[in-house]
């Protein structure tokens, strides 16, 4: 479960008092702007093809590092850009909630 700071919003990984995940949380958190980059562009280009296969990596490593719900935000922008015939909007919303999560993720 993740841990979520009460005045300021930010997301924790639910492992970060694991000593064998606190070195390599900051890691993978360090590589979250790149990838809100990466996957703002891939919508944006409609390549949805590529945001359906970054989603799913994202939704794995992200339950990997203790973050259950930006890997089941990932997990809802991937499958939207699987079911046809493809639906923007709910896309385009699930990627927005996607971002704004991202962008609160801290190690």
């Amino acid at each position: 479960m993740e841990v979520r700071g009460e005045m300021t919003n930010l997301i924790y990984s639910s492992l970060r008092d694991d000593e064998d995940f606190a070195e390599m949380l900051p890691y993978f958190v360090g590589e979250l702007p790149q990838k809100h980059l990466l996957l703002n562009d891939l919508a944006h280009s409609k390549d949805m093809d590529n945001l359906r296969r970054e989603a799913h990596k994202l939704r794995g490593s992200a339950g990997g590092y203790g973050f259950s719900g930006l890997s089941d935000l990932a997990g809802r922008l991937e499958d939207s850009c699987k079911n046809a015939p493809l639906d923007e909007t709910a896309i385009l919303r699930n990627l927005d909630e996607l971002l704004d999560h991202l962008a609160r993720v801290r190690a």
